[in-house]
């Protein structure tokens, strides 16, 4: 009885480990990328440049992870239900955020009749703005991107999302966290109402709706304070 319990949580430490192993960018997974042609490997430019060059629609990048929680939620309540009504009349763009998990994405996608024949993977491990390691790395995408003022500051984690106008202006709000006070952010695709997409300002700041009573001691924004947003 008791080798067998030994050998069951043998078992289950080894699962576990491979799970890690499988969702770290690593060098088994990078070679994965890059050997197989359904993978389309973007670094800062060509994701620019992707992204930039479609100015016939208005857009929506997501970036994601297979090994997010919060990003499979969010396929689930609000990636799915908007591509599956609005996909012939916005382009949408998921992009892996590096290479840990990457080998499962097109089962990922296909799931929710969102593979297209490529999984986009963003991989510019090289340069270190951009690195996923780097705690600035989806606010240094984001200001490369989209060249508008004011630069993002506020995007730390996935999901994360961009609302994109046809000549490439993206959505941002005015938000503030218990850590960082005030804080530009993308807005995220669940706050808008979607199908009133060209009726939206993409010129103005939006103020995230929070409880900032639960917040102490925060420079809370007031017109006078921050009187760019609407």
């Amino acid at each position: 009885m008791k080798k067998s319990l030994i050998f069951t949580s043998l078992i289950i430490s080894l699962l576990a480990m491979s799970c890690v192993q499988v969702c770290i960018p690593n060098k088994r997974n990078l070679r994965y990328a890059l050997s197989n042609d359904y993978i389309e490997c973007l670094d800062a430019e060509s994701l620019k440049t992707l992204i930039t060059s479609d100015t016939t629609r208005y857009k929506v990048v997501v970036f994601y992870s297979v090994c997010c929680g919060p990003c499979l939620r969010h396929f689930e309540e609000t990636y799915h239900p908007a591509f599956a009504k609005y996909h012939d009349s916005i382009n949408f763009y998921f992009i892996h955020e590096n290479t840990g998990g990457i080998r499962y994405a097109r089962e990922h996608l296909e799931r929710y009749g969102m593979y297209d024949g490529k999984v986009l993977c963003f991989l510019d491990l090289e340069n270190p703005d951009f690195h996923y390691g780097n705690i600035q790395y989806l606010n240094n995408v984001a200001n490369y991107v989209f060249e508008t003022e004011p630069k993002i500051n506020g995007n730390f984690g996935i999901p994360c999302n961009f609302i994109v106008s046809k000549d490439n202006k993206v959505m941002k709000q005015l938000t503030t966290t218990p850590t960082s006070g005030s804080a530009f952010t993308t807005m995220d695709l669940f706050q808008i109402e979607i199908e009133n997409l060209n009726e939206i300002d993409f010129d103005s700041i939006y103020k995230e709706d929070l409880e900032y009573d639960r917040f102490t001691d925060l420079p809370i924004c007031t017109d006078e304070y921050c009187p760019i947003f609407k």
